[in-house]
């Protein structure tokens, strides 16, 4: 048996644990609801962590995409760095995924000697880390360009106002 066969066959399990490790990283009510909220449109929230982490999960046994992999990243680490999160707990999901992995799987690993197999499943987990971490640094840097123009903004609209914006001459 492939390392890759052994943990897809037990998807659901390491999906649920991962998202049981994920949604505990917010306070106690919250990380309720967004594991077992109402659905989209109620918990809108906890539907984009579940539908994306299994995104992530499955474009890890494909042949490697960094753009679709990007697109499955993006919204999970948008919503942490709008959050505040700093870097190493927005892209936490990541190390959970392989803590959940061995968890439900690490016997079989080690008792089937697949641990060549896991060793080379690190380094894409490297890789997701990596995109992780670039499309935190993006949407932050985001962030910040909008706090920027919006401050350059009020302060014009002050100075017009109390008339001390001088026009330039042409």
């Amino acid at each position: 048996m492939k390392l890759d066969s052994l943990i897809t066959e037990k998807k659901n399990q390491i999906i649920n644990l991962w998202i049981k490790k994920f949604t505990d990283t917010y306070p106690e009510e919250s990380a309720g609801f967004f594991r077992e909220g109402p659905g989209q449109f109620a918990n809108p929230v906890g539907h984009a962590f579940r539908i994306n982490l299994e995104k992530i999960f499955d474009e890890l046994f494909v042949e490697y995409d960094p753009e679709k992999l990007r697109s499955c990243v993006d919204p999970v680490v948008r919503i942490r760095a709008v959050q505040g999160y700093v870097p190493s707990d927005a892209v936490c999901f990541v190390p959970m995924l392989k803590q959940s992995i061995w968890e439900i799987c690490g016997k079989e690993i080690s008792r089937l000697n697949l641990l060549s197999g896991w060793v080379d499943f690190m380094t894409r987990l490297e890789l997701l880390t990596n995109i992780s971490f670039d499309v935190y640094m993006g949407c932050r840097e985001q962030l910040w360009k909008q706090k920027v123009e919006f401050t350059n903004s009020r302060n014009r609209r002050l100075l017009e106002r109390a008339n001390l914006l001088v026009k330039p001459v042409e």
